[in-house]
């Protein structure tokens, strides 16, 4: 209950609309102008049914891109008196406010603490939420109704190509939420080893993959290796030809199944001409061979996405949230530039450098 007591939910307003576009990047294969249009992103009673149905489900970590900052010597002091131990409640107020600002950053996971500003604390709408819901289950729903009633929208702060700046807070240590999109699961796969940020990735398990192909890095676009593959081409293309029909001819809805039917025509028709195959071709020819097993087990065996997913490489087209303090930011910031680090998560690192430094943030 201790979050509760120290914050109100209108300390959240500014950054509750990151929470909405983190959890529609989840659901939706909608890119960033679409999500922020739709309805359970702008409308009130369509969000209120939304966030109340990720209450329900406890999906809290798409709340983390929302933060604020308190400073708790502002206080009153029967609130610090609550919370600090007995034997030490004749310390002078200041005293009392950076103990349980330290008592917080201790207990609450990727709340932040910095000494430079010894009685301030920053959390975030998941700590609130999570005390909530131990206070009164009753007024943790009833939370989520409040939180629509917030009409603030959201207007980028810059883009730079697939990266962009959605969100800023500049007070204490900051706050910075970014939109990235069309990198794959292999970069993603990197950057979330970057533990103390937030991240709400586009799901396999809800949204088809039909319009989330491979990316091709530039060193395969380039190699100087071709293969005599017509006998190889043929061998591939039958049997992306084969499981077509067979998607074709299933039960599933017709507006589901033409779609991969005419993705794989499309593909069928780019390399019906090809004589040599290159490297990329390679690349191409078993991404969409996998794609078509992958709607083959959706539309016929009836396999769930989340388990037929399995089959689909990690160069796959993907969305991701990411958000964060700004020391936590540069720090990413900072070992992702170096020149060590593979091309895509660079590039990203590079972009997210450059957008900061638009907003007077020195990186």
């Amino acid at each position: 209950m201790l979050i509760t007591e120290i914050f109100s939910l209108e300390d959240f307003r500014e950054s509750i609309p990151f929470t909405a576009i983190g959890a529609r990047t989840c659901y939706s294969s909608g890119d960033l102008n679409y999500l922020l249009n739709d309805p359970r992103v702008v409308s009130r009673e369509d969000r209120a049914k939304f966030l109340s149905k990720l209450g329900n489900y406890k999906h809290f970590s798409v709340f983390g891109h929302s933060f604020a900052y308190k400073d708790l010597s502002q206080l009153p002091e029967e609130i610090l008196n609550k919370y600090i131990p007995e034997t030490v409640k004749n310390l002078p107020k200041e005293e009392k406010a950076r103990m349980l600002a330290t008592l917080i950053a201790a207990t609450k996971f990727k709340s932040h603490y910095n000494p430079e500003y010894p009685t301030v604390i920053g959390v975030s709408l998941r700590h609130y939420l999570e005390d909530m819901l131990e206070k009164s289950e009753e007024e943790y729903f009833k939370t989520f109704e409040k939180m629509a009633e917030f009409d603030i929208p959201i207007q980028p702060l810059g883009q730079r190509e697939n990266t962009t700046l959605i969100g800023l807070l500049k007070e204490y240590d900051g706050y910075a939420v970014f939109y990235i999109d069309n990198v794959s699961r292999t970069m993603t796969h990197q950057l979330v080893r970057h533990t103390a940020l937030n991240y709400s990735q586009r799901s396999q398990r809800y949204v088809r993959e039909d319009q989330n192909l491979l990316i091709i890095p530039q060193s395969v676009e380039e190699a100087k290796i071709s293969v005599d593959g017509n006998n190889l081409k043929d061998n591939f293309l039958s049997i992306i030809l084969y499981l077509k029909e067979q998607i074709n001819s299933s039960d599933a809805k017709e507006s589901l199944k033409s779609q991969a039917v005419e993705r794989i025509n499309h593909f069928l028709e780019g390399f019906k001409n090809k004589q040599d195959i290159t490297l990329k071709d390679l690349f191409l020819l078993t991404d969409q061979l996998a794609e078509a097993v992958y709607d083959f087990a959706v539309y016929n065996g009836k396999i769930k996405r989340e388990d037929a997913r399995f089959i689909l490489p990690h160069g796959r087209k993907t969305t991701i949230v990411v958000s964060g303090t700004l020391s936590w930011i540069k720090d990413f910031i900072t070992k992702r530039t170096d020149p060590h680090a593979q091309w895509e998560i660079q590039k990203v690192a590079k972009q997210m450098k450059e957008l900061l430094n638009e907003q007077g943030i020195d990186v």
